[in-house]
C-alpha cells in the first residue's frame, strides 16, 4: 500500500503543479519533452502523451480497446488518448482524492465523462474488474512499494498479448555501483518525490519476466528533457542545499523542490535516464 505520505504529497502539490507548470491547458503534470516539432513549453508538456499515443496507434488492439492509466493524475494522458482513439474505453486510477476531484470535473467540462472513468485506489492492489489491452504508467511506477507488487497487479489486469507502457526515470546502474555523491542524489530524489522504486531497466525486466511480461521495446528519451534549463530549475538548484540542511524534504512543497533538483542532477550527469518501456503480456 502507498504510504499516506504519497497521498499527502499529491493532494497538497497537484494544484500547484497545474497552476505553475507548462502543463496548464493540457492537464499534465508530466515531464517536459522537447521532441521534434515542439516549439513551446505547453507542447513539451504534452509530448509524452503524443509519444504514448503513437505507440498505441501501432498496436493491433481491436475495435474497442480498454486502456488503463495506473497513476493517472488529473487525467491529462487519458484526455489526449480520448481524442486519438474515439472508440477506446479509458480508465484512470490514482491514490489522490484531490486528483480524482479535478479529473472528474475536467472530464465533465471536456465532455468525456462517459468515456473517461476515474477510480480512487492503489495500483498495486486495486481490482478494477477488467482486462485491458494497454496499461500505462507515466512517471508513476516509481511511487510503487516494489516492482513486484506493481507488476503483479499489472499482469492481473492485462489481456493476453496486452501491453504495459512505462515512462519513467531509471538508474543506469545498480545503486551500489554509484559513487557516494550520486547515491546521495538518488536518496534525495527518492525521499523528496516519494519514489522508493527507482531501479534499473535490467532489474525491472527480470521481475517483469516472472509475471509473464516480456520486454518489447525501450526508447531513451533523456535527450529531450533539457535538465536544469528552466529559470525555476536554477532557482531550485540554488535553494536545495539549504532546504536539505533544514531537513525539509518531509514537507510536500519542499520535498518536491529537493527531489526535483536531485533528479535534474541525475539526468544531467547521466546516472538517471528517462525512458519509455513497452512490455507484452505472454499470459
Amino acid at each position: 500500500m502507498p504510504s499516506d505520505d504519497v497521498v499527502r504529497y499529491y493532494d497538497r502539490n497537484t494544484r500547484r503543479f497545474l497552476l505553475t507548470g507548462s502543463g496548464l491547458g493540457v492537464h499534465s503534470i508530466h515531464r517536459e519533452l522537447w521532441g521534434p516539432g515542439v516549439e513551446s513549453a505547453r507542447e513539451a508538456a504534452d509530448h509524452i502523451n503524443r509519444v504514448i499515443a503513437d505507440e498505441i496507434a501501432g498496436l493491433d488492439l481491436g475495435p474497442e480497446p480498454v486502456i488503463v492509466d495506473f497513476g493517472c493524475g488529473v487525467g491529462g494522458t487519458l484526455f489526449h488518448l480520448t481524442e486519438r482513439f474515439p472508440s477506446a474505453q479509458l480508465r484512470g486510477l490514482t491514490v489522490s482524492p484531490r486528483q480524482i476531484e479535478i479529473a472528474e470535473r475536467l472530464a465533465e467540462k471536456l465532455g468525456y465523462e462517459d468515456r473517461c472513468l476515474f477510480s480512487l485506489g492503489d495500483f498495486q492492489t486495486a481490482d478494477l474488474g477488467l482486462r485491458a489491452e494497454v496499461i500505462l504508467a507515466v512517471e508513476s511506477f516509481v511511487h510503487s512499494d516494489s516492482a513486484e507488487s506493481f507488476l503483479a497487479n499489472v499482469a492481473k489486469h492485462l489481456r493476453p498479448g496486452g501491453r504495459l507502457i512505462i515512462a519513467d526515470d531509471f538508474l543506469t546502474s545498480e545503486i551500489d555501483s554509484l559513487d557516494a555523491q550520486q547515491r546521495l542524489r538518488v536518496q534525495q530524489f527518492q525521499a523528496g518525490w516519494r519514489v522508493p522504486s527507482v531501479t534499473t531497466v535490467v532489474s525491472l525486466v527480470k521481475v517483469a519476466a516472472v509475471h509473464g511480461l516480456g520486454m518489447e521495446k525501450t526508447v531513451d528519451l533523456t535527450s529531450l528533457t533539457r535538465p536544469g534549463s528552466r529559470a525555476r530549475d536554477r532557482v531550485t538548484a540554488a535553494l536545495s542545499p539549504l532546504l536539505v540542511r533544514l531537513g525539509l524534504s518531509g514537507i510536500p512543497f519542499y520535498g518536491n523542490l529537493i527531489g526535483g533538483n536531485a533528479l535534474q542532477t541525475g539526468l544531467r550527469d547521466g546516472f538517471l535516464r528517462y525512458q519509455l518501456l513497452v512490455f507484452r503480456s505472454r499470459a
